[in-house]
């Protein structure tokens, strides 16, 4: 069923196509959740900034939770799309590639970067389900560029996601304190931790 155009009295500002407004909501609802905690962001102030009126944001999002957890999914689906791995690399090629451009994501969208992996830490099960949703993709895939088929629970796949974690808090200290000049130090700390957890998955699960 085709989506029914608001009424255009509900527009405050540039009347857009519905594509093009939701995703303008979506860019400005990450500008203002990542820069404030869930519970002190109000929809009045994302729609005042959007240019829109409160009842023309809840025609394209039925509530507040749900306006945020389309966001968190819309972040992590740029996040995997520039990280997608190119298989012509080899394993440790992919690794630095896709680490290289999540950085370069981050850097050009640290509000989407911290309304992921901060303001929805504290949310319920519906948001938090987006995210481990991802962080299972992506670990899945860090797993694929090496080879391993290991399956959830494993001990190789426990130390991807733990790393993943590593990496989140890494970033976003990266980003609070302004230490951008410290991106290839950042980078080489990274690679280095997780060479360092898949191969003391490897050697406690030889034993």
């Amino acid at each position: 069923m085709p989506m029914k155009r608001p009424p255009k009295e509900e527009v405050l500002g540039a009347r857009l196509e519905p594509d093009a407004r939701r995703a303008h909501l979506l860019a400005v609802g990450a500008t203002v959740f990542g820069s404030k905690a869930y519970d002190e962001v109000q929809i009045d102030q994302i729609a005042k900034e959007a240019g829109v009126s409160r009842g023309l944001l809840y025609h394209y999002f039925p509530s507040k939770r749900a306006f945020f957890a389309a966001i968190i999914q819309g972040g992590y689906d740029e996040i995997l799309e520039v990280t997608q791995p190119d298989p012509r690399l080899s394993p440790a090629e992919q690794l630095e590639a896709g680490l290289r451009a999540y950085l370069d994501y981050v850097e050009s969208h640290p509000h989407m970067y911290r309304a992921i992996f901060r303001s929805a830490a504290g949310l319920e099960q519906t948001v938090q389900e987006v995210v481990n949703r991802n962080l299972d993709l992506q670990a899945r895939r860090i797993l694929a560029a090496f080879g391993d088929p290991s399956a959830p629970r494993s001990l190789t796949y426990l130390a991807v996601r733990a790393w993943l974690a590593f990496l989140i808090h890494a970033v976003l200290d990266w980003l609070d304190h302004g230490a951008r000049g410290d991106r290839q130090k950042l980078f080489d700390i990274c690679v280095g931790a997780l060479r360092g957890a898949m191969v003391a998955a490897q050697q406690a699960g030889s034993r």
